[in-house]
């Protein structure tokens, strides 16, 4: 029986991945109704697995998109339930369901578990030549599942803990993996799987304790517990996380960088109304913060927040650096920049009679 949970996570509504519009159908159902000609589903409809379509017009169907898989991963894990209802969605797709954001997973094969044995590994076949068809493994005994879909509300998928654990394994073992920034003392395997991690605290509510059960034989307890340590379950992003490595190891002790710091701004003069911002990552007590900031900091809107933040926390005695995309392509003029503000604000603090607004 599934157990149902909490359908969205700990992050915003824009950390959590929106679902396909569109609900796929077998080709035998609409045949059935009468209200397709075998002309309009030949040319109107696009298969996403055996004998399943969705509507779309084919000369617009980019069949190499998703990784060569031709539609989202959602949209294929659905089209595989309505074949196999019995059979228990896993990995990557059941990372999607759960509401993963990223398109990692639009470029994995679908994985469905069915039948009986010992081991909960997911393997690669030849599901990228066939990429209609699914990656069929045996079901683990007692394997803990859930229903978390409206759509398909008798759709069984192994809970986020396992699903999480599951990828895990396919990127430890180099079976499955994304570009990522290269970062001093990380490898690209350590830092895609923290991606995933922060990404996948974002869009559900798992917790390290729920991890470390689930990951057991399949992941090293020694190297999940390193990657659990560099984890944070308040990256908003991908490239958050990338930020938060690449400085990770700048602050002297006893300091730590935090993850979405609240900070109250001065009241404004005219309404006495008190904003706030959140930095990506800070020090409250050395008074750093951080920004990382996506596409949308460049509409003219965002620009102006952005700009009356930075002049109002500067006013509160913090150093103020904000990164983009671009940023990121150089790590080490990163480390140095926010070397400087840290010796900076050690400075400061450390001056007799120099005291800031609270």
């Amino acid at each position: 029986m599934g157990i149902s949970r909490r359908a969205t996570g700990r992050g915003p509504a824009y950390t959590r991945r929106t679902m396909p519009g569109t609900v796929p159908v077998t080709r035998a159902e609409l045949a059935a109704s009468g209200t397709v000609t075998d002309w309009e589903l030949r040319t109107r409809y696009i298969p996403v697995a055996p004998g399943v379509v969705v509507p779309g017009i084919r000369k617009d169907h980019d069949p190499s998109a998703f990784g060569g898989f031709g539609a989202d991963i959602v949209t294929r894990a659905w089209a595989n339930h309505l074949i196999r209802p019995d059979a228990v969605i896993a990995g990557w797709p059941a990372l999607a369901v759960h509401r993963l954001k990223q398109d990692w997973a639009d470029s994995a094969p679908v994985h469905l578990l069915r039948g009986t044995t010992h081991s909960g590994r997911l393997r690669t076949s030849s599901a990228v030549r066939t990429p209609l068809r699914p990656v069929i493994r045996p079901l683990p005994d007692g394997l803990e599942t859930c229903t978390p879909c409206p759509q398909f509300p008798e759709m069984r998928v192994v809970i986020p803990s396992v699903a999480l654990a599951q990828c895990l394994w396919t990127v430890l073992t180099g079976r499955y993996g994304w570009w990522v920034h290269d970062i001093r003392g990380v490898t690209r395997t350590d830092v895609m799987a923290v991606q995933l991690i922060d990404a996948v605290a974002q869009c559900t509510w798992v917790s390290r304790d729920e991890i470390r059960p689930a990951a057991a034989g399949l992941v090293d307890r020694t190297t999940l517990e390193r990657l659990l340590a560099m984890a944070d379950d308040g990256a908003q992003s991908p490239m958050e996380t990338t930020m938060r490595l690449i400085v990770r190891d700048l602050l002297p002790d006893p300091y730590r960088w935090t993850s979405q710091v609240r900070v109250d701004l001065l009241p404004d003069a005219a309404t006495g109304w008190t904003s706030r911002t959140l930095p990506d990552l800070g020090c409250p007590e050395l008074k750093i913060a951080l920004y990382y900031d996506g596409g949308h900091h460049t509409e003219g809107a965002q620009t102006e927040v952005d700009f009356d933040q930075f002049h109002a926390l500067r006013d509160l005695g913090w150093e103020v650096i904000r990164f983009n995309k671009e940023h990121l392509r150089d790590p080490e003029a990163m480390r140095a920049r926010v070397a400087r503000a840290i010796a900076r604000a050690q400075a400061r603090t450390a001056r007799p009679g120099v005291r800031h607004p609270a």
